[in-house]
Parts: structure tokens; C-alpha cells; sequence
């Protein structure tokens, strides 16, 4: 117990090995979990519909009144922020959706 290995022991080389641990763990932890941004799929989910195709989905929903037409709707809306207007389409799709 008196020698000079638990006498004083060298922080210096803790240090070290605790930076070397921790830069070991995020390399192997974050720099794994997400994918390069160019590598995500295309969605069409943030497209934003002009003013004149939410009037002519709107038209063709009147005339032939179905449920995906109104979610349709209602997704465009909701993707321009509007969403009171896309509330009253879900609504409208809710009423024609057949209950069995």
C-alpha cells in the first residue's frame, strides 16, 4: 500500500482516458442514428396548393361528394396554415364517410 502507484495517482491520464471514452461513445451513438438529409424520401405531404386548385378540388367535391376528395381538401389547407378551413373539410368528410 506504500507504493508509489496509490500514492499519487496521475489525473492527468483519467482525464484522458474519460475524453477518449466519451469521444468514442458519441461517434458510435449520434453518429450513426440520423441519416444525411439528401437521403430522405420525397414527400409531398409540405406541398402547398395554389389558390385556383383548392377551387377546382372544391368544385369537383361538390359535384361528386366522396371522403378523399375532403381529406384532400383539407390537407392542402392545412399545409397553408389554414386551419379552421381545414377543420371544416374534415368535418365534411366525417359527414359523407359511410358507417357500417
Amino acid at each position: 500500500m506504500k507504493g508509489p502507484l496509490f500514492a499519487r495517482p496521475n489525473l492527468r491520464w483519467f482525464l484522458v482516458g474519460a475524453l477518449l471514452v466519451s469521444g468514442v461513445h458519441q461517434l458510435t451513438t449520434t453518429g450513426r442514428s440520423a441519416a444525411p438529409k439528401l437521403a430522405a424520401p420525397i414527400s409531398l405531404a409540405d406541398y402547398r396548393a395554389s389558390d385556383e386548385e383548392i377551387d377546382q378540388l372544391v368544385a369537383y367535391a361538390v359535384k361528386h361528394p366522396s371522403p378523399e376528395i375532403y381529406f384532400r381538401v383539407s390537407r392542402c389547407y392545412e399545409n397553408r396554415g389554414e386551419l379552421r378551413r381545414a377543420l371544416f373539410y374534415l368535418r365534411q368528410a366525417e359527414k359523407i364517410e359511410p358507417r357500417d
